[in-house]
């Protein structure tokens, strides 16, 4: 049997889609036999995301552990478990911050241009993806770089999503602001939202970092609306497909809705998800994007009775990582 260790975080500060897309990517790799293997800072959102979506063979080490620590929890994992694969998408420090183990093949989501030696396999979906590295400086490393190889969900239905039909009024407006949203964007687009008292059923779905629930669930309830709030969702293709026109952040839910052809209404909460949202937008015309940290009331409640158009192709293709990293092992 074929053995991967996912090395991943998620807590407020560097959101939860670091480790949310190594979750993802784990389901492709089970469904063709492999053992996957986790581990993670003890963080409480990185912990909740784990314990929800029942993960198995997950390593928690303390999050103030140091770097070299770390390092030893690798390898112990590597030789106890004997891995093939290491596969670490790490933001909160670089990668070349790492003395990386010999015996395995190494892959790496990179969104920073610095990239270990002996890196086998570097993925970075940024739409900006082919401006970050000088791939000259690594013959040995494949790139796999583009907004193709965003890591999606294996469970999205793509027959289901050719034949979707959309509701001539919306009935259905769902707010999903990020994992972890710590700037609270999530309360800010609700309130705009109610402002209009809409007859429209909101649904909010809050990430397993998101540390306002309680107080939005409140707002929402006083303010008498038809809503729903969720955190911590398993199904996100579910909510995608049951709403009429979504608002969202730029960042990997902005792809799940352009591939699942959901109206979007999209808001850049941190900078590398401007050029993103501009793409979306302006190049392929996929979604409407209303700003980064800020948007006209007016307009955010004009798109949500009028949505932008969906998108019609899907240019995304997560099974071609899972097949580039099964040919190291060839």
């Amino acid at each position: 049997m074929k053995r991967i260790l996912f090395r991943g975080d998620a807590k407020p500060s560097i959101g939860t889609g670091d480790l949310m897309s190594l979750v993802n990517l784990s389901r492709y790799f089970e469904k063709d036999g492999w053992e996957a293997f986790f581990l993670i800072r003890g963080y409480e959102a990185g912990i909740t995301i784990m314990e929800g979506r029942g993960i198995k063979n997950v390593t928690v080490i303390d999050p103030g552990c140091s770097l070299r620590e770390e390092q030893e929890s690798i390898e112990n994992i590597i030789l106890q478990k004997n891995i093939d694969i290491l596969f670490m998408e790490i933001t909160e420090r670089r990668l070349t911050d790492y003395a990386l183990p010999s015996g395995v093949k190494k892959v790496c989501v990179n969104f920073d241009g610095l990239i270990p030696d002996g890196m086998d396999i570097v993925i970075n979906w940024d739409v900006e993806g082919t401006t970050w590295f000088d791939k000259t400086l690594y013959p040995g490393t494949r790139f796999l770089v583009g907004p193709q190889y965003i890591i999606l969900p294996p469970d999205f239905d793509k027959g289901r999503i050719a034949a979707r039909i959309y509701a001539p009024t919306p009935q259905n407006v769902l707010i999903a602001m990020g994992g972890a949203d710590e700037l609270n964007f999530t309360r800010q687009v609700v309130d705009t939202i109610l402002e209009d008292r809409p007859n429209i059923k909101i649904t909010v779905v809050a990430g397993a970092g998101y540390l306002y629930i309680k107080e939005l669930a409140q707002a929402l309830a006083n303010a008498g609306t038809t809503h729903v709030v969720k955190q911590n969702v398993n199904d996100m293709f579910n909510e995608y497909m049951n709403c009429d026109v979504a608002v969202a952040a730029g960042g990997l839910t902005s792809y799940e809705l352009i591939a699942t052809g959901t109206p979007a209404i999209l808001i850049a909460t941190y900078d590398h998800q401007i050029a993103r949202c501009k793409y979306f937008q302006d190049s392929q015309g996929w979604a409407r994007y209303l700003g980064y940290r800020s948007y006209d009331p007016k307009e955010l409640r004009h798109l949500i009775k009028h949505p932008p158009s969906p998108a019609k192709t899907n240019i995304f293709d997560t099974q071609k990582i899972f097949e580039a990293v099964n040919e190291l092992l060839q």
